[in-house]
């Protein structure tokens, strides 16, 4: 895994590990909070999407940490509501040095997005790995039809928040609003749902991040903690 963040440089950015809806998570996280970091994975999705997606969050977590330092000055606490097709979410943080993730997603599907969007993504990515391997002259392994790692699972789903809450040192909790059209409670009607729930995850938990990595002029570059100091 090679991961490497910037606050400015957006331009050159770029997110590949192979598992489709993953690089589409860490894409609207990256897009709202305005760290522009490159990830590029080669991992062992031949197998599952097991330990590209659950490693890649750690290290993308881990970066975050880095360049965040002691947080001094920063606002530290942050809200922010996302909506993705019919699923509003809300995410609460706190780059508080004591990590802790909550949620309360309803993941009734084995695959994010859906069996149909699973198996169109394993049918990618087997084409995509028979070309690298037929590039390479390896021509009698380039004759898969299926990657399944390429898809994402609802389990890993949550791996992937939890590990990049964990390791981000934050404290975290997701959580599923009421649809903002009528206030009824939201009810998951239509194969695939799972797909907007995890882009409206990303979309609240990148904004509610900028909120807390803003400046706050009131700190005067103090840590936003009465100790002076946040828990290691």
């Amino acid at each position: 895994i090679a991961d490497s963040s910037d606050d400015t440089d957006a331009a050159s950015s770029s997110i590949y590990t192979g598992v489709e809806l993953t690089d589409q998570i860490l894409q609207e996280i990256r897009r709202c909070c305005g760290f522009w970091f490159d990830v590029n994975c080669d991992g062992d999705i031949y197998i599952d999407d097991h330990h590209t997606s659950e490693d890649v969050a750690i290290t993308v977590g881990q970066c975050l940490n880095q360049a965040l330092g002691n947080k001094a000055g920063l606002t530290r606490m942050g809200c922010a509501e996302a909506m993705c097709g019919n699923a509003t979410i809300r995410c609460t943080m706190d780059l508080s040095n004591r990590p802790y993730f909550e949620w309360d997603l309803p993941l009734d599907e084995e695959y994010v997005g859906g069996d149909d969007e699973a198996f169109a993504a394993m049918r990618r990515g087997a084409h995509a790995r028979n070309q690298a391997l037929q590039s390479k002259g390896n021509t009698s392994m380039a004759n898969a039809t299926m990657l399944c790692g390429s898809a994402l699972t609802c389990e890993m789903l949550q791996h992937v928040f939890e590990s990049l809450t964990i390791e981000t040192r934050a404290t975290v909790h997701l959580e599923l609003m009421p649809s903002s059209k009528d206030g009824a409670a939201y009810q998951p009607q239509y194969p695939g749902h799972t797909k907007d729930l995890a882009l409206a995850a990303a979309r609240a938990f990148g904004t509610a991040l900028a909120e807390c990595v803003r400046v706050d002029p009131r700190r005067a570059g103090k840590v936003a903690s009465s100790k002076g100091t946040l828990s290691v």
